[in-house]
């Protein structure tokens, strides 16, 4: 016998009586009877949403999530902002957004990197919005998660305009150096959470969200000299690093880029005005 719609609130009500509405709203748009059921309770026992209904609308896509892949948060799409502004192509910019320089091309066969990739969500919505704007591109995704390789495949093959012009690497950037080639610009998320805060985290997030994509060592700042040196050795002149970070840890990015020889770093709020993406240019 399937739930009534009291008993179905009753079942998540640990998240908070707006949320619950809302989430219990969503689970009926997309099930019901017993598998509204069978959702509602995973909801209620801490799954991520996104997880259970497999998407997670992105800037303007929709990406596959599941199990093992993290799953594209609204701040993140700041960076593809940055990135979008960075090329001249985002006529929409605003606060600190344009403060960023314009980079010196005609969107002809500009060439990036989209590092801890994970759903591929930052490097497929970059590469849509050039080929929107009527640019070239080729652009390598790189992740250490099988996982996270597969589902970015996935969403090239569904979500790209042009997914001829993506390719997916399994690659570790602290450790790898892989093939990149000379790039116009390296964006990333990469992993950037304490190994304290950890322990801080909500249980959905913390009991269901892949570690390897959350966790970065005592300072949250593991990733961050390796991408730089990926910079280093890859970006041509002029070219921008850009990676987001915790809203804590904007000053602590910067100076890495900085005394690691980029110029004119900064680091950009999100639309809750938190620190969120630094970026510097070789």
């Amino acid at each position: 016998m399937t739930c009534g719609k009291d008993e179905l609130l009753d079942l998540l009500k640990g998240s908070g009586d707006e949320e619950a509405v809302l989430d219990l709203r969503i689970l009926k748009e997309e099930y019901e009877g017993k598998a509204l059921d069978e959702a509602v309770k995973r909801r209620a026992s801490g799954e991520p949403l996104a997880y259970i209904l497999g998407y997670r609308h992105f800037y303007k896509e929709c990406y596959k999530v599941c199990p093992g892949v993290l799953i594209p948060r609204a701040d993140t799409e700041i960076v593809v902002e940055a990135a979008l502004k960075f090329l001249g192509i985002n006529d929409m910019a605003t606060g600190d957004l344009l403060n960023i320089p314009s980079y010196v091309n005609n969107l002809t066969d500009i060439h990036f990197a989209d590092l801890c990739t994970g759903s591929g969500c930052i490097g497929i919505s970059l590469a849509n919005g050039i080929v929107r704007a009527g640019g070239s591109l080729s652009a390598i995704l790189a992740d250490i998660s099988d996982v996270a390789v597969d589902t970015a495949k996935t969403n090239i093959s569904t979500q790209a305009i042009k997914p001829e012009c993506l390719s997916v690497i399994k690659s570790d950037v602290r450790t790898d150096i892989p093939e990149l080639g000379k790039l116009d610009l390296i964006v990333s998320n990469p992993p950037y959470i304490t190994n304290a805060e950890m322990e801080e985290l909500d249980s959905d997030v913390k009991d269901h969200e892949p570690d390897m994509a959350l966790r970065a060592g005592d300072t949250g700042l593991d990733f961050y000299e390796p991408l730089l040196k990926l910079a280093k050795e890859h970006l041509k002149e002029g070219g921008a690093l850009m990676a987001e970070h915790g809203c804590g840890q904007g000053d602590a990015v910067k100076e890495i880029f900085e005394q690691g020889g980029l110029k004119n770093c900064m680091t950009i709020r999100d639309y809750g005005s938190n620190p969120r993406v630094t970026l510097g240019f070789l």
